[in-house]
């Protein structure tokens, strides 16, 4: 008897108990919703800033192409964008490409699958296209 209750009395004067299997799935379970919350927050802002950052390009076709329709005597938009003589554009993101209705960004690099937005020279307003709302936002575009 006297055993039972030393036995009790050992367990009585630890303050704390162990750690357990059962808490530490518990912690590794809190740690991984925080990083499932996480890291997509860090993913759509790095989107973003690429995207905000190829802006500054975009801006400069648009400009490239108001001279060149001034210059071309005839009103037209430029075609191509070897007839707009820009250098140092940025291409390790966004390939730009021209026609007479709008100036295209496209990438790869966000996605697995191409994404692209575009500026109309119609209507002055840029604008996504459909299948890459998923990676682009059109909050992002002035």
């Amino acid at each position: 008897m006297t055993d039972k209750v030393s036995a009790t009395e050992d367990m009585a004067k630890k303050p704390g108990r162990k750690f357990s299997l059962m808490d530490l799935l518990m912690i590794i379970m809190i740690v991984g919703i925080g990083v499932t919350m996480v890291l997509p927050l860090q993913q759509t802002r790095r989107h973003e800033d690429l995207v905000r950052a190829s802006l500054q390009d975009m801006f400069r076709i648009i400009n490239a192409n108001e001279e060149f329709k001034q210059g071309d005597g005839f009103g037209e938009n430029a075609w191509d964008l070897d007839l707009l003589n820009l250098r140092g554009l940025d291409r390790s993101v966004f390939q730009f490409a021209i026609n007479d209705t709008s100036i295209v960004a496209t990438t790869d690099v966000l996605a697995n699958e191409e994404k692209a937005y575009f500026f109309d020279l119609r209507d002055g307003r840029f604008r996504v296209r459909a299948d890459s709302r998923d990676v682009i936002f059109d909050a992002w575009l002035p």
